[in-house]
């Protein structure tokens, strides 16, 4: 058994990881955090000239004509230009923040892209689409508001405090003690919410519930034609009312949980005037000059209140920043997950024959395909039959190495497909699937990635060698209609076409059909089967087909049953020995020769 080990990079986790992330576009965020804080100066030059305005105005009050009004107006301009230039700043700093942002989501959801298509066709098996997509969409789209909005706002929500407190102890150490008695006890719960084991769990089981959520309302869109056909309500459909309740337990949870800590969080966090104003009657009662410290007790009443908005959007973001956290793990379980080991040895395949050699294949603890040996021969027609799931299809998919087998070898002209380049292997593998999926994109696009570098004579050859350019011919746009989830119909026939065209635009040697005629009515059957005959003409063919009619004529017959070889041979062959091949295809020209009667009875 051979296995290719790599070093695992070392993994950062919750803050450091998003900060990490951040850490690509540094310079742009540097930028905006240094505008933030001097945004965060700026609004506290008006809270400084309102005092000084009091001020002046107090030390006047017996006589107001003193008042010195130049001074006034002054400090009227220098507020209006502050508050002018904090808007400004405040507006350059989220820009920048928003440009680095949105270059780091579209970096990560690239790579995250680029790496699903590096992983093994096992991890597609087990992950639903909708985490997934939940993953690719939502996840990536929280780390948006961590760069964009949370560092340029804890920058700002840590500064101004910072700034006001130092200015409260200039102004009366004794009134800013008094402001700062209740913010132990908001720290304190905060971090109870936001940073306790049960909060990181709580926060855990909302993303569970989430990627459920969206990978049952994916599989009941999809599914929508069998509801309607069979009749069946929401209520049928379990999976997705389940994981509607889950989502809906979890809130209720959340709330009933914050219940009480929540709403304590905010008494403290807004009570600072309640000790404020006893300290200010206590030390006024005590001072003699009492007309010039009146301005200062205003100035803190103001100001002391002021502690809540910061705090609270602290509280608010240290929130976020968990649910922002879990998803990032969730980003980095794909982004740091195996690949299919791809090693450049400089070889490549001498010719198009294939080769299974003691191949034996597991998913998981299962058992698929067991000690199989066979060989094709370069310019031969191979075909797999068999009942369904004894591992047909499995054995074409590890021809093009979606997996990599547990122990034996596939090779390609005498070279271990793992001792192949991904990249030089799919240059000789073209893999036509039962299901001709194709992209939201248009028809000549669709066509193209078999061979990107196609000009648009070249693909319009391979849709007239596979008798679909008539039918996409009459489309609105022809070769520019939109097909794929969401654009024009076609029929399971077409698509089958098209994936066929595609497949002989890229030329490979080696072609792999999976029952490529699956959804054809007999019309289509026959355009498609010219087409492939175009496609397979002088290469190496894997057919794996369930209709025995249309793999009479190859050169060789598997006959797969239970993950291993039962029987190898040509049709007559296999049809004379009157083994599995033989009473399956028995049964095949029964089934074609049964119709129904007049009287609704079933004869052959």
């Amino acid at each position: 058994m051979r296995r290719h080990k790599e070093s695992t990079p070392r993994r950062k986790t919750g803050l450091a990881r998003l900060i990490e992330i951040a850490g690509t576009k540094k310079w742009w965020l540097f930028a905006s955090m240094a505008l933030a804080v001097i945004a965060t100066l700026a609004q506290f030059v008006p809270m400084v000239a309102v005092y000084m305005i009091i001020s002046e105005l107090a030390d006047h009050a017996a006589d107001p004509a003193q008042v010195d009004r130049d001074l006034l107006y002054r400090l009227g301009f220098v507020s209006l230009g502050s508050i002018g230039a904090f808007g400004v700043l405040l507006y350059i700093s989220a820009m920048l923040s928003h440009i680095a942002a949105f270059n780091i989501l579209y970096e990560i959801r690239v790579k995250i892209a680029e790496k699903l298509a590096r992983l093994s066709m096992g991890y597609f098996t087990k992950k639903a689409s909708g985490e997934i997509k939940k993953v690719m969409s939502e996840d990536v789209e929280r780390i948006e508001l961590f760069v964009a909005h949370h560092i340029p706002d804890i920058t700002s929500a840590v500064v101004f405090p910072i700034v006001v407190i130092g200015y409260l102890f200039y102004m009366d150490w004794r009134l800013a003690i008094a402001a700062l008695i209740p913010f132990p006890v908001a720290f304190g719960l905060m971090a109870k919410m936001m940073m306790s084991s049960e909060s990181k769990r709580l926060y855990r089981e909302h993303h569970d519930a989430l990627e459920k959520m969206n990978a049952a309302v994916v599989e009941y869109v999809r599914g929508m034609p069998v509801i309607k056909v069979f009749g069946t309500a929401l209520d049928s459909f379990r999976r997705l009312k389940e994981s509607v309740i889950s989502h809906r337990d979890w809130s209720q949870r959340m709330c009933n949980d914050y219940s009480k800590t929540y709403p304590a969080f905010l008494t403290a966090a807004s009570s600072s005037l309640v000790f404020i104003v006893p300290a200010a009657v206590f030390i006024l009662n005590r001072t003699a000059v009492q007309a010039q410290f009146i301005p200062t007790v205003l100035f803190f009443t103001i100001i002391g209140g002021g502690f809540f908005f910061p705090l609270l959007k602290l509280m608010y973001m240290a929130g976020l920043l968990t649910q922002i956290s879990i998803g990032v793990e969730r980003i980095d379980d794909i982004l740091y997950r195996d690949e299919v080991p791809d090693r450049d040895l400089g070889q490549r395949p001498a010719n198009a024959s294939v080769e299974f050699d003691h191949v034996t294949f597991a998913y998981d603890e299962t058992t698929v395909l067991d000690n199989v040996s066979f060989r094709a021969e370069p310019g031969t027609v191979t075909a797999l039959v068999g009942p369904s799931g004894a591992g047909k299809t499995t054995m074409g998919l590890l021809a093009a190495r979606f997996w990599d087998v547990q122990s034996g070898a596939i090779r390609i002209g005498g070279v271990d497909i793992r001792d192949i380049k991904l990249e030089t292997l799919m240059e000789h593998v073209s893999f036509v699937f039962q299901d001709g999926f194709l992209f939201f994109d248009t028809i000549e696009e669709n066509i193209r990635m078999g061979n990107t570098r196609a000009t648009m004579d070249e693909v319009i050859q391979a849709a007239q060698a596979t008798q679909c350019h008539e039918f996409i011919e009459r489309l609105p746009d022809g070769y520019q209609t939109l097909v794929g989830e969401g654009g024009t119909y076609l029929s399971g026939g077409e698509q089958q076409r098209i994936g066929i065209a595609r497949a002989m635009l890229k030329d490979a040697p080696v072609v792999v059909l999976d029952e490529a005629t699956a959804y054809a009515d007999p019309e289509s059957e026959g355009e498609i089967l010219r087409g492939l005959a175009r496609l397979v003409k002088d290469k190496t063919v894997i057919v794996i087909a369930h209709r025995l009619s249309t793999v009479t004529r190859a050169d060789q017959i598997l006959v797969i049953d239970q993950g291993r070889v039962v029987e190898q041979g040509t049709h007559p062959k296999l049809v004379e020995a009157g083994g599995l091949y033989g009473t399956m295809w028995d049964t095949y020209s029964r089934a074609r020769k049964w119709t129904i009667a007049q009287k609704g009875a079933a004869q052959s």
